[in-house]
């Protein structure tokens, strides 16, 4: 019956459709307004895992104890991880909630949840899109300072409806989605670092079958040169259109945090060492406005 509908209902009215049942049936998800956030300073340090992370670590632990700290993906696998005690913790990437998933993949969210569980010993906050099964985390997390949390936002590019709590920008990376709950945090300062953003530098195409290969960079990984293949399962390739589109996305996306972070007075600056974003300052914008 449902496969009948969708041929029958058009893709704009079954999308509004399908918004309206999860608002109505969240299925654990959280609207943002109802969500007690972790905040202990009026400044927090946003961290990407990109490649230029290692440069500035150091610098970043300077600023522990006058800073609150978020932290994506594989983050906890830095002995950085137990210094920052970061206050949220976002997966956003199909791999870390969903079953299947390519077997690599698996071991690494594994080894993820485990170190996360086990080395946690301060009040931390994970979320989740409103889609993860988030019961695939608590096999592994069992630990009483973390709380598990599916947050119920949609996307769209138009600011005015971010105050609802149920809208956001597009869901395409998750650095996106640190600097978007930093806000509604309330911090008065978000500093971005490790927001290399250069992935798509990074892509060739195979001269033999036109098959997309990429070099993966991480701060806490060797590179590593592999066929570039949609998550979870790793079983369907990306086109050149489709990488292309997503890095378009993911930069616009960043646009329209500045905007709707201006509107709340919050300053966001990028102090990344290297980075592609150019949406926010940078640190000499940064040091001019403390000076003044």
């Amino acid at each position: 019956m449902k496969r009948l509908l969708r041929k029958i209902v058009p893709k704009k009215i079954w999308y509004m459709l399908s918004i309206f049942k999860r608002i109505i049936i969240p299925n654990g998800a959280k609207n943002l307004k109802s969500i007690n956030f972790i905040k202990n300073y009026e400044n927090v340090i946003v961290l990407g895992n990109g490649p230029s992370l290692n440069n500035d670590l150091e610098q970043i632990a300077d600023k522990v104890g006058t800073h609150d700290f978020v932290c994506v993906n594989n983050f906890c696998s830095s002995p950085y991880y137990k210094i920052f005690r970061p206050s949220m913790y976002i997966f956003l990437d199909g791999y870390f909630f969903v079953e299947k998933a390519h077997p690599e993949w698996i071991e690494q969210r594994r080894k993820t949840f485990n170190i996360i569980n086990k080395e946690t010993i301060w009040d931390m906050k994970i979320f989740l899109p409103a889609g993860a099964d988030e019961n695939i985390l608590k096999k592994f997390i069992k630990n009483t300072k973390i709380e598990i949390i599916k947050i119920n936002v949609f996307q769209t590019n138009h600011l005015n409806l971010y105050n609802t709590g149920y809208w956001g920008p597009g869901q395409c990376n998750v650095l996106i989605y640190a600097v978007y709950l930093s806000i509604w945090t309330k911090y008065k300062n978000i500093e971005i670092y490790g927001a290399d953003l250069s992935f798509h530098k990074d892509i060739d195409v195979d001269q033999n079958d036109n098959s997309l290969i990429m070099i993966f960079k991480h701060f806490n990984k060797e590179d590593e040169i592999k066929k570039c293949m949609k998550n979870p399962e790793r079983i369907i390739p990306f086109t050149m259109t489709e990488i292309m589109d997503t890095t378009m996305q993911t930069f616009q996306a960043h646009e329209i945090l500045e905007k709707y972070a201006f509107s709340k007075n919050i300053n966001i600056v990028n102090l990344s060492s290297y980075s592609l974003i150019d949406a926010y300052k940078r640190e000499s914008s940064f040091i001019e406005q403390e000076e003044n």
